[in-house]
């Protein structure tokens, strides 16, 4: 039995969905729909304190101070690289840790071909110091009857080698474990109270009282600990 013109039309109709472009551009392999994931990233690797930037340029300068070959201009992060990353890091949004320009704008920013910041991006990437997300998002079009996604820019991520870690501990005199930092307070803590007991007793006016304190206090700091506690 025929279909009829009606199944006619529903197999051509069926044909033209099949063969009709979805996007108005490719879309890069492994991409994800925005807001997918990047917030939680951005949180967790591009929230650190202000102060930190200096620290981080550093350890990516001595990298490509030690990566470069006597007589070439360029190291593994490369000049370029190194104001890229110099740019991400103060692009970067204090509040929510966004970060997703797009290439052409970075290029734009910095007064480099696009090709020559992709590049940068990638050594960057292979070297540690930034990783990024693809994304898409999706658009309605009240001239097409279904959604389609288009590329939009990266989510980019300030993330650290482990080398880098190190020079930035330094650089900022951070301590390297919890123990560390427990230490450390217990020691500033001690320093803030003895300072603290020194000008309580320089206020005395009696000086025969302030010299007994004073003996008192020194008395105290040489005594052994009861039971041999430290």
């Amino acid at each position: 039995m025929s279909a009829g013109p009606i199944g006619a039309l529903a197999a051509a109709l069926a044909r033209g969905a099949r063969t009709a472009p979805r996007t108005r551009q490719p879309v890069r392999r492994n991409s994800r729909h925005a807001g997918e994931r990047e917030q939680r990233l951005w949180k967790m690797h591009n929230m650190f304190d202000r102060s930190e930037n200096n620290a981080r340029m550093a350890s990516a300068e001595k990298l490509e101070h030690d990566t470069k070959a006597p007589g070439k201009r360029n190291g593994a992060l490369g000049h370029i690289g190194l104001k890229v990353l110099r740019f991400l890091l103060r692009l970067r949004g204090r509040a929510d840790g966004r970060l997703d320009p797009s290439i052409q704008w970075l290029a734009d920013q910095i007064h480099h071909s696009r090709s020559a910041v992709a590049a940068a991006l990638q050594r960057l990437k292979e070297q540690g110091f930034l990783d990024w997300v693809r994304r898409t998002q999706i658009v309605e079009d009240p001239e097409r009857p279904d959604q389609y996604v288009e590329q939009i820019s990266n989510a980019y991520f300030l993330t650290l080698p482990g080398r880098a870690r190190d020079i930035i501990r330094k650089v900022m005199r951070r301590p390297t474990s919890p123990e560390e930092r427990a230490t450390n307070d217990r020691r500033r803590q001690k320093c803030q109270s003895a300072e603290e007991v020194e000008a309580s007793v320089a206020r005395i006016k009696d000086p025969e009282l302030r010299d007994l304190l004073h003996g008192m206090r020194a008395d105290l700091e040489s005594a052994n600990p009861p039971g041999g506690l430290k």
